[in-house]
């Protein structure tokens, strides 16, 4: 079975009518009550640095022109047991970039729109989302049933979010 968790920016998401599909959610957490002003986006680097900061693994499915990806974003050190012993595999992750094909590096000063994880380990998102929320602003957290929507806002407990994180 094959699973995703989805994040994009709050700003984004909810954006052009896309509020009321987010409010409508099966479940929700942390969803402000009226839709946020727009802000910048995350970058390239900005992203993985809180991949690292977490101290998230992963196999990347995308390329960074001139950067080597093992520092930011190193494989699983132990696929056997890293489940089992709550590591944080964040799966095999893509980058939303505008304007950039999947199969094209992208740049470390380009940003991201989206961050797609596949069969990722709930705890490894929420370490990740927690890093980049604090650089990026809010970020919405889907699954791709659409089913759960969960918002991650900077300066938030990560003990507390774990209590209520659906993944």
């Amino acid at each position: 079975m094959s699973w995703h968790l989805l994040v994009t920016p709050l700003h984004t998401a909810v954006a052009d009518g896309g509020f009321e599909w987010v409010a409508g959610a099966g479940s929700s957490f942390g969803l402000p009550e009226e839709p946020l002003s727009a802000r910048e986006l995350p970058t390239v680097a900005q992203v993985l640095s809180a991949f690292w900061e977490a101290g998230c693994h992963g196999v990347p499915w995308f390329q960074v022109a001139g950067h080597d990806l093992t520092r930011d974003l190193p494989g699983c050190p132990d696929p056997a047991t890293c489940a089992a012993m709550g590591g944080l595999d964040l799966g095999e992750v893509s980058l939303g970039v505008d304007g950039v094909d999947g199969d094209e590096p992208v740049e470390l000063g380009q940003v991201v729109t989206d961050i797609g994880f596949r069969k990722p380990s709930g705890s490894a998102v929420l370490a990740a989302v927690v890093a980049l929320a604090s650089r990026s602003g809010p970020l919405l957290v889907f699954d791709d049933s659409g089913e759960h929507v969960f918002v991650v806002s900077p300066g938030e407990e990560p003990a507390h979010l774990a209590t209520r994180w659906p993944w």
